[in-house]
């Protein structure tokens, strides 16, 4: 069988700011590897262009174009992950994004929802586009220690919300809502907006936790969640990789109301209007009162972490590459 030797790219200055985003680059590659593929995450200890076969690039950022026009122009076979989510954007964001799908070879997505999103936006050949499966970790299925996260951090009896806190992101309207109904809150995650990032501490004060970060896959971070009462993402764009690592861990999922939403989780989780805090609150009590097993959830969810689940993105990649 052909393995294509990949080599993984983002724009310049992803990593300064590590996100959902970024530590997914860093799963697609480790399940590549133990598929017996080389790939490689480009930077100082990459090799040279000659010794890849294909580039996986991640993002439709505008500070990762002059570096794929290059590629392109070495002949190299590119698999662009727009990983992208807008309802208007500008028509100078269209003319970048278009300027990505027309260096490509293959145009990824992970949902009909996104594929569909992108394509009523963005020129997208059908030729160009491909269907892969988000990509989890197995090892959100494996128990943590019964409360070393509350032990560590004084907190318990909590839900949980992981991501870079910004305003699309929604969390100012998660601590009104919880707040309200006297539930902690534990936010995992930077910030970029300073000023957004204040308001948050303010207004949730001591009735929420702020945690910088919490090492993915570790005992810590599956302890925090398995130990939740619920996952909440309430943002103004489809939840993540998180919500889906959260939901293998067997957290009841409070998400904001999409069609991403529906197609992963169907009817598993509790939705709500993220633009009125009244829907999230609601959202909330359904999860509290409810008596669903988490097995359910777990059991729809497990196909994500498939070892299986990083075949289509290797046929792609054989197939971008003859």
């Amino acid at each position: 069988m052909h393995y294509p030797r990949v080599l993984l790219t983002t724009y310049h200055h992803a990593y300064l700011k590590k996100a959902g985003g970024e530590f997914e680059i860093f799963s697609v590659s480790e399940k590549l590897k133990r598929r017996g593929l080389v790939a490689d995450i480009y930077g100082p200890l990459s090799r040279s262009i000659e010794n890849y076969d294909a580039v996986l690039h991640f993002s439709v950022h505008g500070g990762g174009l002059d570096l794929l026009q290059h590629l392109h122009e070495q002949g190299k076979p590119i698999a662009l992950w727009p990983n992208l989510w807008l309802n208007q954007p500008s028509p100078s964001l269209i003319d970048l994004v278009n300027a990505h799908t027309r260096l490509a070879d293959a145009v990824l997505f992970k949902s009909a929802a996104e594929q569909a999103m992108f394509a009523a936006q963005f020129d997208l050949p059908d030729a160009k586009t491909r269907r892969i499966l988000t990509q989890a970790d197995p090892d959100y299925l494996r128990p943590a220690p019964k409360g070393l996260f509350s032990q560590l951090y004084g907190v318990q009896d909590y839900a949980i919300c992981l991501g870079i806190i910004e305003p699309n992101k929604n969390q100012l309207a998660t601590i009104r809502a919880l707040k309200s109904l006297g539930i902690k809150l534990v936010l995992v995650g930077t910030h970029r907006d300073t000023r957004y990032y204040h308001q948050c501490r303010e207004e949730g004060a001591e009735h929420v936790t702020f945690i910088d970060a919490l090492p993915a896959r570790s005992e810590i971070l599956r302890s925090a969640l398995q130990d939740a009462r619920f996952y909440i993402e309430t943002s103004f764009e489809p939840p993540g990789l998180s919500a889906i690592e959260a939901g293998l861990s067997g957290c009841k999922l409070v998400l904001g109301e999409s069609e991403w939403s529906r197609e992963h989780f169907e009817d598993l989780g509790f939705y709500c209007d993220p633009s009125d805090v009244k829907s999230i609150e609601d959202a909330a009590r359904r999860a509290e009162s409810s008596l669903t097993d988490s097995e359910a959830l777990v059991d729809h969810l497990r196909p994500h972490c498939a070892e299986t689940s990083i075949d289509p993105l290797i046929a792609t990649l054989q197939d971008i590459t003859g």
